[in-house]
């Protein structure tokens, strides 16, 4: 006999204000936390669900780190976009950080640093990845571009662009 262990109300209401796309695959729960606000925070397969921030899929998780009583995380949304950094505290955060973790691991196909040189002469740096959606396992190619470099800057794009062909091509994809 399988017992079942009643949902939180807090993690309900998360999730179902929250849904994935209709008719999109479901989300099956694997933790959550309590903030220390009192609201929760939730991982599912597919995405984490923050409060005031939303569900935000694992491919677009591009780290977290576990301190104490806080996560801090590094997100972006689309690939060249500005990253933008969310900390959460903690009351009771389960298995949430260990979740985390892994889900965000599981996404990365390729991770590399690159040195970039801008068309005037500038050298500055970029994060090159790839990660795997875990909805529908495609694999999208990001950069992040360390602080302080503009990625709006066409220059700097351009950099990022032949940096990401080049490890595609050592990678063969």
């Amino acid at each position: 006999m399988r017992l079942r262990r009643e949902l939180d109300p807090r993690v309900a209401a998360l999730l179902a204000g929250d849904p994935a796309a209709p008719g999109g695959p479901k989300e099956r729960l694997l933790a959550w936390g309590v903030l220390s606000d009192g609201h929760v925070a939730a991982c599912t397969d597919l995405a984490m669900h923050i409060p005031e921030v939303g569900r935000v899929p694992w491919d677009e998780v591009v780290r977290g780190a576990w301190s104490e009583e806080f996560l801090d995380l590094v997100l972006q949304p689309a690939p060249g976009q500005r990253a933008r950094q969310v900390r959460l505290r903690f009351d009771d955060p389960g298995q949430v950080p260990g979740v985390v973790r892994e889900r965000v691991n599981w996404t990365v196909v390729a991770s590399q640093h690159a040195a970039l040189r801008h068309p005037d002469g500038r050298a500055a740096g970029a994060m090159l990845n790839a990660r795997r959606s875990p909805a529908t396992g495609e694999v999208r190619w990001g950069v992040v571009f360390d602080a302080g470099v503009d990625p709006a800057d066409p220059g700097w794009r351009q950099a990022a662009d032949r940096a990401l062909a080049d490890l595609r091509d050592q990678l063969g994809t």
